[in-house]
């Protein structure tokens, strides 16, 4: 009796070995994620030169008929701002020469991927007639039924390597303002080259930045001139770069995991020198937006100030390059 248990047993558990031994052939392969796809360029190349030309053709308007009233149609933010100062400038002086060349015919575009509003794209401008430096273009649709309009320009410094982007068939993603993944978030950067602009080498963020640039050598230069020109009335001067708070620093993914970021900055030049000294504007477009002014020992110039930036990522390292700028004066007053 006990050897049948047995054998019974044994022929239980060799039933049940086979049927597990089956279960475990029959048991799910572990299936990999998918890799998320990438949102595509939300415009083609060709829709993109076709903003780029209706951009061209208001600019080209208001500058024949030195009109600022014209531009509002295709710009916006700090470009409308600022090309308003140099039209209304170049009309009270009868100078078109004021007005900067803001070509719009593009040798490089940077198309976003962004799938929500406000987004911003990029072009590289060829050079202009004059023979100056291409022009950084960012342009900007507010929402899904707004045109696409010229936000803010920079002239590229002379010889400046920009970064790579992506092929505008693939589009390149926009970075968040607050970014941490880069050596300094896009925000960050220009309050710090802000400082770097206020207090030279004593900013404590002069270190994070090349060890010079085109704008801070040109800068460092007027303000010897200016300096010297209020020698005779004993006068002095300061000049202070403050972030432009409700203009977000827009930026864009170069294809090497860094940024380009572009933002804007108030400049204030303020002069005063003895009583009735009467200091004067400095330049053409300072000139033209004081016309009907009387001159007093105190002399104030705001500017709006734009400066691009290449910000290497965190795990690349490496310092902060400033890719080009543009500085227009806005609004002059004697007090």
């Amino acid at each position: 009796m006990s050897r049948r248990i047995s054998l019974a047993a044994m022929t239980g558990l060799t039933a049940l070995a086979l049927a597990l031994s089956g279960c475990g052939a029959d048991l799910p392969e572990p299936v990999a994620d998918p890799v998320p796809t990438p949102p595509p360029p939300v415009i083609s190349e060709a829709q993109d030169t076709k903003v780029l030309a209706a951009v061209g053709r208001v600019l080209s308007a208001s500058e024949t008929a030195l009109d600022p009233a014209l531009l509002a149609p295709r710009t916006s933010g700090p470009a409308l701002t600022m090309r308003t100062a140099q039209l209304t400038a170049a009309a009270k002086l009868k100078a078109p020469s004021i007005v900067s060349p803001l070509p719009t015919a593009a040798q490089q575009t940077i198309i976003p991927t962004t799938q929500t509003w406000p987004r911003a794209s990029y072009a590289i401008s060829v050079r202009p007639d004059n023979g100056g430096s291409p022009r950084l273009l960012v342009l900007e649709q507010a929402g899904a039924h707004d045109q696409y309009k010229l936000r803010s320009w920079v002239r590229l410094f002379p010889g400046v390597t920009m970064p790579p982007f992506a092929d505008p068939t693939l589009g390149s993603p926009a970075v968040p303002a607050d970014a941490t993944d880069l050596v300094v978030s896009p925000t960050d950067a220009l309050a710090q080259y802000a400082d770097v602009l206020n207090l030279g080498a004593k900013s404590g963020f002069a270190a994070t930045f090349e060890p010079t640039d085109t704008y801070r050598t040109e800068v460092s230069a007027d303000v010897q001139r200016q300096t010297a020109a209020l020698a005779g009335a004993k006068g002095k001067q300061t000049l202070t770069y403050t972030p432009v708070k409700d203009e977000p620093v827009r930026a864009v993914r170069s294809s090497d995991g860094g940024a380009m970021a572009v933002g804007v900055m108030t400049a204030v030049r303020l002069q005063t020198g003895e009583e009735r000294s009467g200091i004067g504007p400095a330049t053409q477009p300072e000139k033209g937006l004081f016309t009907g002014q009387t001159r007093t020992n105190v002399l104030r110039v705001t500017f709006d100030v734009v400066v691009a930036f290449y910000i290497p990522a965190a795990d690349a390292g490496g310092k902060v390059k400033t890719l080009g700028s543009e500085q227009v004066p806005i609004t002059i007053a004697t007090k």
